[in-house]
């Protein structure tokens, strides 16, 4: 059994980690109630984009546009988003695995795969793994903002448009419910793509079962449609951004959750086995006071 000193100085670092533990809990609870808010708020947003997107595709008319099938490329492009910082649970391996789901199919069907990468966390396993970067986004903490998400939006959009790539993924973790969260990849161009993901997403729109009358649109449906797809992959990569943060910050409140609980246990199990030692070591203490005496 240990003496009392060593459990005292384990309970001590115990608490000490319970501390810490507890602390960061906290923090990304409060970040994530933040970004919860956020994540809600835009659901009604995306769901407009998609039903407005899907009543112009689908019209009798169809419209021809670059942006909505892909091209002859055979190059892919994908970013990743990834945690700046640990202790988040499985979150950053489940994107550690879909990278490499991504590249074994590229291998495997003679593609060639840029990937653009978003958190020191996935920066550094990729770069340890010997992945080359395409580009890394280290401008923003978490979420970039609407300037920054439009130049990353409108560089890809060029590169398909001009023929380098055709298709751009998005790797990142999906929040569904403060329950589920679930690793994904998102294809956001050719739009066709993103606007079946957008209409058939949790929160189910049927667009096929709204009524209206024939209509007429001014400007063309075609130039219309080059500024709603111009905005769908631009809130979708925001958004991607943002689920991923908001799964990140539920994670580590998960984690950390766990890990206090565990450091509270393991307190109650260490002033237990204080108790005892502190019992055997006053009862040693009697008996030699007693054996004293009787001699």
């Amino acid at each position: 059994m240990a003496g009392t000193k060593q459990i005292l100085q384990r309970f001590k670092a115990t608490e000490n980690i319970s501390k810490v533990t507890h602390t960061m809990e906290m923090v990304s609870a409060v970040k994530y109630r933040r970004l919860y808010n956020s994540w809600r708020e835009s659901i009604d947003f995306y769901d407009a984009l998609a039903q407005l997107a899907y009543m112009i595709v689908t019209a009798e008319k169809t419209v021809d546009h670059p942006l909505l099938y892909p091209n002859a490329s055979t190059n892919n492009a994908i970013i990743v988003t990834g945690s700046d910082r640990g202790l988040c649970g499985g979150y950053n391996n489940s994107v550690y695995r879909q990278i490499d789901v991504h590249t074994k199919m590229a291998k495997r069907f003679g593609r060639d795969v840029d990937i653009y990468a978003q958190g020191r966390k996935v920066i550094t396993h990729l770069n340890n793994q010997g992945v080359e970067l395409s580009g890394t986004f280290e401008d923003f903490d978490e979420i970039p903002s609407a300037k920054q998400t439009n130049e990353i939006a409108d560089a890809f959009i060029d590169q398909f448009l001009n023929g380098q790539i055709s298709r751009l993924g998005v790797v990142y973790t999906r929040f569904f419910s403060p329950a589920s969260q679930m690793v994904q990849t998102l294809t956001v161009l050719p739009v066709a793509d993103l606007i079946d993901d957008l209409t058939t997403r949790a929160t189910v729109i049927w667009p096929w079962e709204l009524n209206f009358e024939d209509f007429i649109l001014s400007p063309t449906p075609e130039k219309i449609f080059d500024t709603i797809a111009k905005m769908m992959v631009r809130t979708s990569i925001k958004g991607c951004f943002l689920e991923a943060a908001l799964s990140e910050h539920i994670g580590r409140v998960v984690a950390m959750r766990s890990a206090t609980d565990n450091a509270n246990e393991m307190m109650d199990d260490l002033t237990q086995e204080y108790n005892r030692a502190r019992q055997s070591q006053i009862t040693m203490e009697l008996l030699d006071i007693i054996g004293a005496t009787i001699k």
